[in-house]
């Protein structure tokens, strides 16, 4: 409420009130949302609101906070695309700050989970973020402003009401009454060590990452072992960070670090949606849904006319003749003899009990094309060059892995 209180006050023209009704408490819930129209119909300013059931909406491994806090996010930006805002203002507080940091602390978060609450990043912003919630209701009582409060706030089952109601309040009165601001303070120090943790990771990136068909993020495990222990937690926080995944505890990222060094064929589970699995080679983290898909049984594919397009499992295959006087393989075109038909099959089945450089739990996914007396696997890392005496027929297959959308966010560009 203090929130739109001041932007109806200092900034009304161009804004828009949007507020989510999370479906979890009942008919309260239902009042808090139709109270927020009614003022911000009184100061005018126009109002979108939604109602959604978050527990029917939570994805596999999610919490009813983390749900409601995805919902809630993804909900204002819909407001905010739909409205071509450049910006959303959300109310968290100098406590809340002071809270999340106290949260990331026993989380065993790393230097990014210590900053605390931003006060801008990318889109979203939090002007209120400098001051106390006590300040604002003074503030509020002064403009005689009314206000509702979320009775759920005062719910000791989650965590952030008993750091709210009991950690901090025991920190300020038995050992330093100045406790909030130490906080912040070390929060902002904390700010500086992350801006230099992600110059650090955007170059580590740069040297050890591999492109890899399936996978939302790869890297070399002999690039991973070279890695000093601070440096392999800080790049295990960079990938998290760039794939929007959920931080890891300081115990998860030891046990994950410990796997690394130890061995070379292994699978963890970094949350419900994302899977991390070690090969020979590489390290590759991906989302279980593609596992779940079986492979297509071997077929032989017609080839009629000039040239044209088919598909297989997560891949699109486009073909077209040519005259030419030299063949090759490559990770994502070959130019092969050309022959009357294609036999595809899944790699697992091709070469069926001999050794492959690629990953275990990419084989069953990756596809094998035989044209005539030759094979073409799409991103095995095989090279072939020939050169004939005289130009004759060619084909010319372009092999490109089909993302769908929630891995394209995950912004992973091979």
């Amino acid at each position: 409420m203090a929130l739109l209180w001041f932007f109806a006050t200092f900034w009304k023209k161009g804004c828009i009130a949007a507020h989510l009704e999370h479906g979890i408490r009942g008919e309260a819930s239902r009042k808090d949302a139709q109270f927020v129209e009614k003022l911000a119909g009184e100061w005018g300013i126009p109002f979108r609101g939604v109602s959604l059931c978050v527990p029917d909406l939570l994805q596999q491994g999610e919490s009813l906070e983390e749900g409601a806090r995805r919902l809630r996010y993804e909900f204002f930006e819909e407001v905010r695309l739909s409205s071509d805002a450049w910006g959303t203002a959300t109310a968290h507080t100098s406590d809340d700050a002071a809270e999340t940091f106290l949260l990331n602390l026993l989380r065993g978060s790393g230097p990014r989970g210590l900053t605390g609450i931003p006060e801008r990043r990318e889109r979203i912003f939090r002007p209120l973020l400098q001051f106390s919630r006590e300040f604002l209701r003074k503030l509020l009582k002064l403009h005689h402003v009314p206000w509702r409060e979320d009775e759920t706030n005062e719910d000791p089952s989650y965590l952030r009401n008993k750091v709210r109601h009991q950690l901090l309040p025991l920190l300020r009165e038995e050992y330093n009454k100045g406790i909030k601001r130490h906080l912040l303070a070390l929060a902002g120090d904390m700010e500086i060590l992350r801006e230099r943790e992600e110059d650090l990771f955007r170059s580590l990136e740069s040297l050890g990452r591999r492109a890899l068909p399936m996978a939302s993020f790869s890297c070399s495990l002999a690039f991973l072992r070279s890695l000093r222990a601070d440096s392999l937690s800080l790049f295990f926080r960079g990938v998290g960070r760039k794939l929007g995944l959920k931080t890891l505890d300081r115990v998860r990222t030891e046990n994950l670090a410990h796997l690394v060094r130890t061995s070379s064929r292994w699978c963890f589970q970094w949350q419900g949606n994302m899977f991390v699995f070690c090969s020979s080679r590489c390290i590759s983290w991906v989302m279980p849904d593609i596992l779940m898909e079986h492979g297509s049984a071997s077929s032989f594919i017609p080839l009629s006319g000039a040239e044209g397009v088919f598909t297989w499992k997560r891949w699109s295959f486009h073909w077209k003749k040519e005259q030419t006087d030299r063949f090759f393989l490559g990770e994502t075109q070959a130019l092969l003899p050309f022959e009357e038909e294609i036999l595809l099959c899944p790699l697992t089945k091709m070469f069926k009990g001999r050794k492959s450089t690629t990953p275990w739990w990419l084989e069953p996914h990756l596809p094998v094309l035989r044209c005539g007396e030759r094979t073409w696997t799409p991103w095995s890392g095989e090279r072939y060059h020939k050169r004939e005496d005289r130009p004759c027929c060619g084909l010319r297959i372009f092999a490109r892995e089909i993302r769908i959308p929630a891995e394209e966010e995950l912004g992973n560009e091979l």
